[in-house]
């Protein structure tokens, strides 16, 4: 059995969470036959099957997903194409009757009615996490909560988001000269390309924890008493950079304050469950849940710009494949550089053009795939120039910016 069932069938639709306008939580059931005993198979079936009336109920639409069965993460499977995103998707309940397996699933839709985007996954680089004043990490000694944060950061786009294909992580500080000290964006910016280069991604991620510190406060304990707690706040500002482009596409603010619970003796490992099981640590989770949504929101509309790594005959290979959702016959178009230098601080920006030259996917790999082209020449084609993905459906600079 290799076909959707598209019977219509009374969905369940409830609200779970939203991180968006335009996003929401809905709940649908499918089934499917267990063909010679094929139950990996049939329960894939059942849940696409389950998929296909939400979105027809939602509007969604999806390329690719990661299949996530109780909270593991599985192998992409292919879905239709209609006008929206499953950002996410749970299998909540299973039984198999006779012959038929029944699934119960919940997705994460988000109609597209601002954007219409590529569906590739955007490469990600998870850059440091820097502390603005060492003496916050005092209480505790936490000094390294930072790195922890970021390494946060990386696996939760790793396991949660099939729209982020986060290639790499550093804690560790990057060098630069002393010209803007307190400017951790501009600094950034100034290495932006460079990183983007060295790591084969388009976007970098980093911030800064400005504040750390801690204070008390009298309140009435339960028997009417007034007693002192003692609380922490927890402010990072994290940024976003487009290193091919060289421009921020995002920044923004998370804070927060609640009980610091352990004795001012105490020091913790930041990596230990006794600090991410307390108050503080529950609260600076939900604020890297928060981020990671508000990150995929920012980028999701952008388009997912390829670089050439290598060129040969009539043939290039790009930097995107697979697990980036790339197919066989996927277009791309060369796009034709220009590179000004700021007069603020000579930093050279690119400016993009689009070109006649087009290219066809003819073999994908897990992060790399194979472009030829029709054209009688590629033109001055080279490594580091950038291919820009081609659709009919959303080719036009007013909608899909690049």
């Amino acid at each position: 059995m290799h076909s959707l069932n598209l019977r219509k069938m009374a969905v369940a639709m409830s609200l779970l969470y939203s991180f968006s306008a335009y996003s929401a939580w809905y709940e649908a059931e499918g089934e499917a036959l267990i063909t010679n005993g094929e139950i990996h198979e049939a329960r894939q079936l059942a849940i696409r099957d389950a998929l296909t009336s939400i979105m027809y109920q939602g509007g969604a639409s999806i390329r690719a997903l990661r299949v996530i069965e109780q909270g593991v993460l599985e192998k992409k499977s292919l879905i239709v194409n209609t006008n929206g995103e499953i950002h996410d998707m749970r299998l909540l309940k299973e039984s198999i009757e006779g012959s038929r397996i029944k699934v119960k699933v919940s997705a994460d839709i988000s109609k597209l009615e601002k954007c219409i985007s590529d569906n590739y996954a955007k490469t990600l680089f998870i850059g440091p996490i820097s502390l603005q004043k060492r003496e916050h990490g005092q209480l505790g000694a936490i000094y390294s909560a930072p790195e922890e944060i970021s390494r946060r950061l990386f696996y939760r786009f790793k396991e949660d988001s099939f729209q982020i294909d986060a290639r790499y992580l550093r804690t560790r500080s990057i060098g630069f000269d002393n010209r803007y000290d307190q400017d951790i964006e501009r600094k950034m910016l100034t290495v932006a390309r460079d990183i983007s280069s060295q790591y084969d991604v388009q976007y970098i991620l980093f911030g800064k924890v400005n504040d750390m510190s801690s204070y008390n406060k009298s309140v009435i304990g339960p028997i009417l008493l007034p007693t002192t707690v003692r609380l922490r706040n927890y402010q990072l500002k994290l940024y976003v950079i487009d290193g091919i482009k060289g421009l921020t596409v995002f920044r923004k603010n998370y804070d927060g304050v609640t009980e610091w619970p352990f004795d001012v003796t105490m020091k913790l490992d930041v990596t230990g469950n006794i600090f991410w099981a307390s108050d503080y640590g529950i609260m600076i989770d939900k604020l890297i849940n928060e981020a990671t949504k508000d990150v995929q929101e920012a980028i999701y509309c952008k388009a997912s710009l390829a670089t050439i790594v290598n060129v040969y005959e009539d043939k290039v290979i790009i930097n995107l494949g697979q697990v980036n959702g790339l197919k066989k016959g996927d277009k791309f178009k060369l796009l034709q550089q220009q590179f000004l230098t700021e007069q603020i601080d000579n930093r050279v920006k690119p400016i993009f053009n689009s070109s006649e030259v087009e290219f066809t996917v003819i073999d994908v790999q897990s992060d790399r795939a194979v472009l030829a082209t029709k054209n009688e020449s590629m033109g001055n084609v080279q490594i580091r120039d950038i291919l820009l993905p081609v659709n009919e459906n959303y080719f036009d600079k007013t909608i899909y910016e690049y």
